[in-house]
Order: C-alpha cells, then sequence, then structure tokens
C-alpha cells in the first residue's frame, strides 16, 4: 500500500506565547522534526502543512527538503491544512499528526495504516469514545470531498468531516499492546509539557 504522512504545523501557538510551535527546540531538535523522524521510514513521502508562505519559508530554512502545502482558507484551523496536505498527496492513504506529538510510535501508525484498509478512516478511540483525529489514517479522496463540504458549511471542528466517512475505529485495548504508555498520542501544548519531556526521543 503506497502511503503519505501530513504533519500539521500551521498552528499559532497561542499557548506558547505564539512562537511557531513546529520550530520550538526540544533537545536540539526542531519539535516537528520528532514526529517527521517517527513517520518517514513507513511511508513513502512526508508533506508538512503551513498556514502561508511566511510560515513556510521559515519552516524551509529548518527542514528543507519536505513537500509544503499551503492553507487556501484563513481561520479555519486543521481542516484547512488536512485538506491542502491531501490536495498535494500523491498516494490513496494518508496519516494525519499534529506537530506536536514528539512521541508518535510508527507500530501504532502501521497499525492504523492496517485497518484503513477499506475504509474512509481509521481513527484511535479512546475507552469514552473520546476520539484521535489528529493520529488518524484517512484515505484521500472521501477526505478531500468531506472536507471540502465542511468547510463550505464553515464547520471548522476536525470531526465535522471525519464522522461523515465511512471509520474503522481502534480501540485503545488495541493500541496499548503496540504502546502500553499511550506515549504516541503525547503532545505539547504549555510550556510545562515541555518541561515534562525527558532527554532523548
Amino acid at each position: 500500500m503506497p502511503r503519505s504522512a501530513l504533519i500539521l504545523a500551521g498552528g499559532k501557538g497561542s499557548r506558547l506565547g505564539y512562537r511557531e510551535k513546529a520550530l520550538l527546540e526540544i533537545h536540539g531538535k526542531p519539535l516537528i522534526s520528532y514526529a517527521i523522524g517517527a513517520v518517514e521510514g513507513i511511508v513513502d513521502e512526508v508533506i508538512i502543512s503551513v498556514r502561508d508562505k511566511e510560515q513556510g519559508e521559515l519552516v524551509r530554512r529548518h527542514l528543507p527538503g519536505y513537500e509544503l502545502a499551503f492553507d487556501m482558507y484563513e481561520n479555519m484551523g486543521p481542516v484547512a491544512g488536512i485538506l491542502a496536505g491531501l490536495g498535494v498527496c500523491r498516494n490513496e492513504y494518508c496519516f494525519v499528526a499534529a506537530c506536536d506529538m514528539p512521541f508518535i510510535n510508527p507500530n501504532v501508525v502501521e497499525l492504523l495504516f492496517e485497518k484503513c484498509t477499506g475504509h474512509g478512516a481509521s481513527v484511535p478511540r479512546w475507552e469514552d469514545g473520546f476520539l484521535e483525529p489528529l493520529h488518524a489514517v484517512y484515505m484521500r479522496e472521501p477526505m478531500i470531498l468531506e472536507t471540502e463540504r465542511a468547510i463550505e458549511r464553515r464547520e471548522t471542528v476536525i470531526l465535522a468531516p471525519v464522522l461523515r466517512l465511512d471509520v474503522n475505529f481502534v480501540d485503545m485495548d488495541e493500541i496499548r499492546r503496540i504502546d502500553p504508555g499511550l506515549k504516541t498520542f503525547m503532545n505539547i501544548n504549555t510550556p510545562e509539557d515541555m518541561a515534562r519531556i525527558p532527554g532523548g526521543s
């Protein structure tokens, strides 16, 4: 199965003092590089979604050589980044993740690709029903279609297009067998989160 990964980097980092979250340095590396490093060995291409050309130039200076996708819609949140990224994606299935997830587990991503085969998406689901749509695999064309429709309706929440797909929900028990601590879902939103990251990756 040819496959892609899309890392969403367009957020404005409001809880981190409006610093460029994707490029925050952790142990000498940009935060986004941890997510990229986790997936680039198991996909055929990595795409970075950015909000505009100014941010794109900044990302290129730190991470040259990656395909960039630029938002076509302002203030639409991650749905705009997903639409832009899938628009340049060359493969049928794409893993989508936020740039602030430094401990993505490649084996969990492999599982999600397997679970997505024949479905519009494979999305992790917690015991309380909470979903992880920004650590999930999508079939390109259905997700583009439903994301375009969501944007037309001015629906900015990521679940707006996702829940209109044929979703294969992946329970946490199955993911825990691969990643017992579920570190793959850890994200960085505040300076306190950054301080909790141990040395190394």
